[in-house]
């Protein structure tokens, strides 16, 4: 982690990062990511870093204090600044991804599409596809069902938002359902699939070009995690993490 992102985390976190502690906060949350950026166990963290169980515990403290989720919208904020746009956005992009589980035990479902026994990660980013929030259900959840969920949670964080945009997997009642109880508005925009040309869909790809940035955190290739909240705060630390490289 870099000065800027240390000092960057200090302003906006004071009551965490301030505090006193035998460990220091800085290197639970560098084991942190290392731990999503390697896909390594948790019993597995390097020597180097503070003991795999202060680390646990205090990532699980932080989710139940919502830090990652606050830690992803300052950082939002920032880079839109960055790029001179509206601090919130009015248009977010959603779409789904269904991922393997790598436990016996985790809670799952079965894409019958994709064949895929697993959960699925609803993700809804903004227009140049920063994160903005993270909605899990079984793999089963068709997405239509997944996106009521991935709305509340979108315009409950952002209230700016008025218009989403979708594949036409979301057409249908949905439509009509975001319109009367969010007064959202819901856009599915037709694919290009099954053509032999590769082109980019207007407003929609950058939420699939997200998905492939956050394939680059080998914690999140498959899921190891046991309950549904817990794979979502997992991949809120990884948009935290992916956010962070805009400081």
């Amino acid at each position: 982690m870099t000065l800027r992102q240390r000092n960057f985390i200090l302003e906006k976190f004071p009551e965490i990062f301030n505090t006193k502690s035998k460990a220091d906060m800085f290197e639970v949350l560098n084991a942190l990511f290392f731990l999503i950026k390697t896909g390594c166990q948790w019993r597995l963290i390097p020597n180097d870093f503070p003991k795999w169980r202060t680390v646990y515990e205090f990532y699980r403290k932080w989710i139940s204090m919502g830090f990652f989720d606050r830690l992803t919208q300052g950082l939002n904020t920032m880079a839109r600044d960055s790029l001179r746009k509206s601090a919130q956005p009015t248009v977010a992009v959603i779409d789904s991804q269904s991922v393997r589980t790598g436990l016996a035990q985790s809670v799952k479902g079965i894409d019958g599409g994709k064949k895929i026994k697993g959960i699925k990660r609803h993700l809804a980013v903004d227009s140049n596809g920063f994160p903005l929030t993270i909605v899990i259900s079984r793999a089963n959840v068709h997405d239509s069902k997944g996106a009521i969920g991935l709305a509340i949670d979108t315009v409950c964080k952002y209230p700016t938002v008025r218009l989403l945009k979708a594949d036409n997997g979301y057409r249908g009642p949905l439509v009509k359902n975001l319109k009367e109880g969010l007064h959202v508005e819901l856009e599915c925009v037709k694919s290009n699939f099954g053509t032999s040309e590769i082109k980019p869909i207007s407003g929609r790809w950058v939420v699939e070009r997200t998905f492939s940035w956050l394939e680059s955190f080998r914690r999140l290739n498959r899921n190891y995690e046991q309950f549904l909240h817990t794979a979502k705060a997992i991949a809120m630390v990884a948009c935290a993490m992916f956010m962070l490289r805009f400081v």
